[in-house]
């Protein structure tokens, strides 16, 4: 009776070990379980990380044609919520994507394939430049390890871009790319703004990093306000007391720069007249009694000072030059 207690009593204590192993497996199966699953879900992908960095920088509308390599970046910047709208052209998916810039004054993303689809865009990004539209553009190009070596669409991307843009440039690593977007979105804005160009290496659009690897960038604040000297201020104000003729030209960059309400405070306190340009005609009303739009020519010439609000004397305004000014015409700017 002893032997056969000592027996069963041996076998519970079997039982009993094998139960607890078996647990203690399942538990430690489990652990490797959930921390594979945690580090996945910390991993992060480029394209991820472009549409979340054009998120925090504040960019809400994308367009642009997908594909190769780029068509994970439209479906990351849907997701977040970006607004994408596909075009059927690049070269008016930039243009589309400048004028959200200069409407908000916000830069819009377009995005662009490798090779031929870049090129397309470049006419985009030469009109914004010149306009002072901001406008990122976000190419897909070849993979990084296939440069030089006859890729799919290849071309020298970066250094095309130089010429109609304030920035053109590639991230180096998947780290980069939060900085980069940040520098891009901040260059086309601060300053004269304009086209900024990025350039995303196909095999980074897939690629994966732990998101304890990439440093946060926050959204960069807005562009800086200068002011004038107070000395060029008050020599500019003796000029208008003294003149016998002044105009005052309204151009784009006072829409850009939401002056509508101080410039017509402005012109209204001083009685000046007021000319816009094609490209400022909104910011005050065509029917104000200050607004000489309908003797155009002759406002320009007999004008003996001119005051201009965000307008260039480009060929729109003949260049400041006679016969379209008398040539004795004195210009603040």
């Amino acid at each position: 009776a002893c032997s056969r207690a000592c027996r069963q009593t041996k076998s519970q204590l079997s039982f009993f070990f094998f139960i607890t192993s078996l647990g203690f497996f399942f538990l430690t199966f489990l652990f490797n379980i959930l921390t594979l699953k945690a580090a996945g879900m910390s991993e992060v992908t480029g394209a991820e990380l472009i549409a979340e960095s054009l998120k925090t920088q504040k960019v809400e509308y994308m367009f642009g044609i997908v594909g190769v390599p780029i068509i994970e970046v439209a479906m990351a910047a849907q997701a977040v919520g970006i607004k994408y709208v596909g075009m059927r052209n690049e070269q008016a998916a930039c243009y589309a994507a400048s004028a959200i810039g200069y409407i908000t004054g916000r830069p819009a993303a377009c995005l662009v394939v490798s090779g031929p689809g870049l090129i397309h865009a470049l006419g985009g990004m030469a009109n914004a430049n010149m306009n002072c539209w901001p406008v990122v553009v976000i190419g897909g190009s070849s993979d990084r390890n296939q440069e030089t070596t006859g890729a799919f669409q290849e071309f020298p991307q970066v250094e095309a871009c130089r010429l109609y843009s304030k920035f053109s440039a590639r991230p180096s690593s998947l780290e980069a790319i939060p900085s980069v977007i940040e520098k891009a979105v901040r260059t086309s804005i601060y300053g004269r703004p304009g086209a900024c160009y990025v350039d995303i290496a196909g095999d980074m659009v897939n690629a994966k990093v732990n998101r304890s690897k990439v440093n946060g960038v926050s959204c960069c604040p807005p562009p800086p306000v200068s002011l004038a000297d107070h000395s060029a201020v008050t020599e500019a104000i003796c000029a208008l007391k003294a003149a016998k003729t002044p105009l005052v030209i309204i151009g784009k960059g006072a829409a850009y720069g939401r002056a509508e309400a101080v410039l017509r405070q402005f012109v209204e306190i001083s009685g000046l007249p007021f000319l816009p340009t094609p490209m400022g005609k909104g910011v005050l009303p065509d029917d104000h009694p200050n607004c000489v739009a309908a003797a155009r020519s002759r406002a320009l010439l007999q004008a003996d000072v001119v005051l201009l609000f965000g307008a260039r004397l480009n060929w729109i305004l003949h260049f400041g030059l006679p016969p379209r000014f008398s040539p004795d015409v004195k210009i603040i700017q």
